[in-house]
């Protein structure tokens, strides 16, 4: 800064002596720029909050295949949960010795204990087995472009609107 200041005494003097008019204008400095945004650091950016800065967002829609039930009637039993027995078709009870067309003895049936029904295996005896398309949730989800940040991820800073500085 002396030197600067020295080399223009002594050019001023030149000049001077020359016969030329010096008039010495002082500048001062640039002001500093102004500070970066805190907000966002002067990226003018901060991340998405509708999407938490993915830039894609999660649909969910009711099952198309179940209706949102997240079950189907079981195709082995139609959704009663029980089948009738084959042994005893049904009755619970067997034939198992007969005289003729004059007598004949019932006996319980012992695949089926008398009851006449078996319980379904494929649905656990409930009638109802899991969709396959939603794995029994009731919905189904897809991932989409968010709309707020137009799949960016990043939004422009509330606090400095972009211009990065506060």
């Amino acid at each position: 800064m002396k030197c600067t200041s020295a080399l223009l005494a002594i050019l001023g003097s030149l000049l001077l002596t020359v016969g030329c008019d010096v008039q010495v204008i002082h500048r001062d400095a640039p002001p500093p720029p102004p500070p970066p945004c805190r907000t966002c650091s002067g990226s003018g950016a901060v991340g998405c909050g509708t999407c938490g800065a993915k830039g894609t967002i999660v649909i969910s829609t009711a099952c198309s295949s179940c209706a949102g039930a997240g079950a189907l009637t079981c195709v082995s039993c139609q959704g009663a949960g029980t089948f009738a027995c084959a042994k005893c078709k049904g009755t619970g009870q067997i034939a198992d010795a007969s005289v003729g067309k004059i007598l004949e003895v019932k006996v319980q049936c012992n695949k089926c204990a008398g009851g006449g029904r078996l319980a379904c295996a494929a649905c656990g005896a409930k009638g109802k087995t899991a969709c396959s398309a939603c794995g029994g949730a009731g919905k189904t989800s897809t991932q989409a472009k968010c709309g707020t940040c137009q799949g960016s991820g990043r939004s422009v800073c509330p606090t400095c609107k972009g211009s990065k500085h506060a």
